[in-house]
């Protein structure tokens, strides 16, 4: 759906996986901070225990999520609620698309451990068709701006994703790709010499001590477990985060340099993720600038959510898991209370799109990123009336949005019932020819194809 943009459609069904070689059984150590329930939390007046635990009360009443956890981390104190949870241990959940923030740091270890060079070309370390000629970089495919389609045509996999062929030159756009994360697992697989599961539970799970849970293998397939198949709790996300921190203790640098931190977070090419975030590093968005930059990411999936957010310079993680897509919703009413009460986390708004109102029927036509297929027509042909005079687009579920042109490259998109609502998008010009032969929408690219 328009809205969904980090959609995975892998079940929630998760197995623990016995690791096999470690990386430096001397590097592991417990890199989460105890239970605090002091009163005051880093410096946050309004974030302690009690108050975190009414927040996740409210959340899931108000949003109708029957199980919610989230956690709140600052100046080394840790706040964690839950709410309609069973009592007992929190059960691994679904982390989605913030697996991909896991292979992004195992990929850094590596380039820094000397194993893999981010600027080959993948096929360096590929000999086998139809990768060994792909011209692409790791550091590419970690950047979403390798040009590969977000998932494979049909049930094709990753083979099928490259055998469709690049959307735009590596390096010149941005375009969300699970596809993408899943060939930098093979790239991991190549240059470790063990699968990628085996190296991320032994190079970075296990030192975190993070119990390893990832979906079941029948559920996900293999090659694109890189993108999208560990799971845990809201707990293992604030250790995993904390090694991103500027304050970090001895066993976080031991096992990542402070300049493969500061390397992942910055964005390798200029390549605006229009409609996501104001920029993208190795694996992490960016929201904001400066010194109140964050930096996250967000996972819808199994009829879950996962959300990331941290903000290394002052040592600030907020995590939240939910059993429900609606967690989305609850999501952001929390950073919105948030906000209100004096923690400044940096969202992203593309604003308005400028420009006077253009006519879009020149855009008219199928617009394709791999099994992702959008298609633009005029809003005359609805049989109901429901779009008159309006240009329509409709995504991959049927579901139908008037478009408004803003200017040449900009519209925005609203569904007729939720007219307030306002989702925007753009279209990129051929240089030479002036003509938009590819739509940035949604976080991915598009094609034109008919």
């Amino acid at each position: 759906m328009l809205a969904c943009i980090h959609q995975s459609e892998f079940p929630f069904c998760v197995i623990p996986v016995p690791t096999s070689r470690g990386r430096n059984t001397a590097e592991r150590g417990c890199c989460a901070a105890p239970f605090s329930d002091s009163g005051e939390c880093g410096g946050w007046v309004l974030v302690n225990s009690q108050s975190w635990r009414e927040k996740a009360g409210r959340l899931a009443r108000e949003h109708g999520v029957r199980s919610l956890r989230c956690a709140f981390y600052d100046a080394g104190e840790l706040h964690v609620a839950e709410a309609g949870a069973e009592p007992g241990p929190a059960p691994a959940a679904p982390f989605a698309s913030l697996t991909k923030l896991f292979t992004a740091t195992l990929a850094m270890q590596l380039a820094f451990d000397g194993d893999l060079d981010l600027d080959l070309p993948v096929g360096e370390y590929l000999n086998e068709p139809p990768f060994a000629e792909l011209g692409l970089t790791t550091r590419h495919l970690l950047s979403h701006s390798s040009g590969l389609v977000c998932d494979g045509p049909g049930d094709g996999g990753l083979r099928a994703a490259v055998a469709a062929g690049p959307l735009f030159a590596p390096g010149t756009a941005f375009s969300y790709s699970n596809a993408g994360f899943a060939l930098a697992g093979k790239v991991i697989e190549a240059a470790a010499g063990v699968s990628w599961r085996n190296a991320v539970t032994d190079f970075l799970l296990r030192p975190l001590d993070i119990e390893p849970a990832f979906l079941a293998a029948d559920e996900i397939p293999r090659d694109l477990a890189p993108a999208a198949a560990i799971a845990g709790t809201v707990t293992d996300l604030v250790a995993f985060a904390r090694l991103h921190l500027d304050d970090r203790d001895a066993s976080h640098a031991a096992l990542l340099d402070q300049e493969a931190v500061r390397e992942l977070a910055e964005p390798p090419f200029d390549t605006l993720p229009f409609g996501l975030a104001d920029g993208w590093g190795h694996g992490w968005a960016r929201y904001g600038n400066g010194a109140d930059r964050w930096l996250g990411l967000d996972g819808v999936g199994a009829g879950a959510t996962c959300h990331l957010r941290i903000q290394p310079e002052r040592g600030t993680v907020i995590a939240l898991q939910a059993d429900s897509a609606a967690g989305l919703g609850a999501w952001q009413d929390l950073l919105a209370q948030l906000r209100a009460e004096g923690v400044d986390v940096a969202g992203y708004a593309p604003g308005p799109a400028a420009g006077a109102a253009q006519d879009l029927s020149d855009r008219v036509g199928q617009w394709a990123n791999g099994e992702t297929v959008y298609r633009i027509r005029p809003g005359a042909d609805t049989a109901d009336g429901a779009h008159p005079g309006a240009t329509v687009l409709v995504d991959d579920d049927g579901m139908e949005y008037d478009l408004t042109g803003r200017g040449e490259r900009f519209f925005a998109a609203r569904h007729p019932r939720l007219p307030e609502v306002e989702h925007l998008g753009r279209f990129l010009l051929d240089p030479e020819t002036g003509r938009a032969d590819h739509m940035q929408f949604g976080g991915r690219v598009l094609r034109r194809v008919a």
